[in-house]
């Protein structure tokens, strides 16, 4: 026998349902060693756009010093972005580059996070990737 689900009980499940559907951006990049207290943000690989995302809005933070501010940027596109964009080396104007004083060693924790508005400039999803920028994990 099949019990009677309340129209409340319906909402919930379907809001949850929702939730669990959320698309996330999947950030990339690669450190390269010329980034080095360089003004010159990476090339930064954002997926999973979801449609009527006009704007992506970046920040770096550095998770060994989080009281310093490494700026960021964001990218306009009135048109919309298609679901995979690649900004080009250079696209954050106003972007510090990772400094770590024990780069040589361990070096830092940089993450990357992106957020994807629309033109309400409400947040439709982000994502983030976090990597480490030292001599040991620095190829190029």
């Amino acid at each position: 026998m099949m019990k009677y689900m309340s129209p409340i009980t319906v909402l919930i499940f379907s809001f949850i349902s929702t939730l669990s559907q959320a698309q996330t951006l999947t950030v990339d990049y690669t450190w390269k060693r010329k980034h080095q207290c360089s003004t010159s943000s990476p090339e930064l690989k954002v997926d999973g756009i979801p449609a009527n995302t006009v704007e992506l809005s970046i920040t770096m933070i550095d998770h060994d010093m989080r009281s310093f501010n490494h700026g960021g940027g964001f990218v306009k596109n009135e048109a919309g972005f298609p679901s995979s964009y690649v900004l080009p080396e250079g696209a954050l104007k106003s972007y510090k580059g990772p400094c770590p004083p024990n780069f040589a060693s361990l070096g830092h924790d940089y993450e990357f996070i992106v957020v994807a508005k629309d033109k309400s400039n409400k947040e439709l999803t982000k994502g983030s990737k976090k990597k480490t920028f030292s001599a040991k994990e620095v190829k190029e």
